[in-house]
């Protein structure tokens, strides 16, 4: 799922050129010291993940814990998926 994420963020949110190859499940989503998304990008990639597993975050502080990392967004999913 981790892979499946990756795959899904450097093909849908424009990460300017990032090789997302590096990354791995402790790995942020967020920051500078992670993938480098900002806000904008959270707004696309929760679309995104509706669209494509019917996953829904039901609050921000949830979220924030939701997408600290790729592992606990993969678990997350994997856990709430509907598609």
């Amino acid at each position: 799922m981790v892979d499946e994420l990756k795959n899904l963020i450097a093909s849908e949110i424009d990460l300017g050129g990032m090789d997302v190859s590096s990354f791995g499940a402790e790995d942020a989503i967020f920051g500078e010291t992670g993938m480098g998304l900002d806000s904008l990008d959270a707004v696309e990639l929760i679309m995104l993940l509706q669209k494509k597993y019917g996953v829904t975050i039901e609050n921000m502080q949830q979220g924030r814990e939701i997408f600290k990392t790729l592992g606990s967004l993969a678990s997350y999913i994997e856990q709430h998926r509907t598609k």
